[in-house]
């Protein structure tokens, strides 16, 4: 209940931001007992939404968390993992696409709400994946150019943008090539 207040949707709206990007897990859309997760996510992310709606600001959200974990030994996978088996695992790998589906439905569903419409501009696919699955299959790109024309069936461009994350331990031009080629 305390996580996010509005205190503290007012105080960055005096700083001047008019964005938030909030991070959230699979296991908002895709809920399972056995992955050891908190259910009921969506009632405060509706609450969220509703009050950036009250302060004239807009969210993107951002697929934080993939089943598996999309990146090793990173805690902000939804559980630290050695490896990341998101690409390593194929069910896991489309449990994970499915859940960008189900978002995407989410994401809809809550822009026909009077109290959230036209809050959510953006989702973003995956946080931050090793950049180590970037070519293989399947990896990131694969990922991205099978699920961009899928996400696009749900949610309209002129409605929300889709945002690529292409995070690596070092300066990675590989993404930026294959946007622009």
């Amino acid at each position: 209940e305390t996580f996010v207040t509005e205190k503290d949707l007012d105080d960055l709206k005096v700083l001047g931001v008019s964005h938030c990007r909030i991070p959230v897990g699979y296991w908002l859309v895709d809920y399972d007992d056995a992955d050891g997760f908190v259910d009921g996510g969506e009632r405060y992310l509706f609450r969220l939404l509703a009050w950036l709606k009250q302060r004239d600001m807009k969210a993107v959200l951002d697929l934080h968390a993939l089943p598996g974990a999309q990146a090793a030994k990173s805690g902000s996978t939804g559980r630290r993992a050695d490896t990341a088996q998101f690409f390593l695992n194929a069910a896991l790998h489309q449990r994970g696409r499915q859940a960008i589906k189900k978002l995407a439905a989410l994401i809809l569903q809550m822009d026909t709400n009077a109290l959230t419409s036209g809050v959510v501009v953006g989702m973003e696919l995956m946080n931050e994946p090793a950049w180590d699955f970037w070519d293989t299959s399947p990896g990131i790109k694969e990922l991205y150019e099978a699920m961009i024309p899928e996400v696009r069936e749900i949610l309209p461009q002129e409605k929300c943008a889709i945002m690529l994350s292409f995070a690596g331990p070092a300066m990675r031009s590989e993404g930026m090539e294959w946007l622009t080629a």
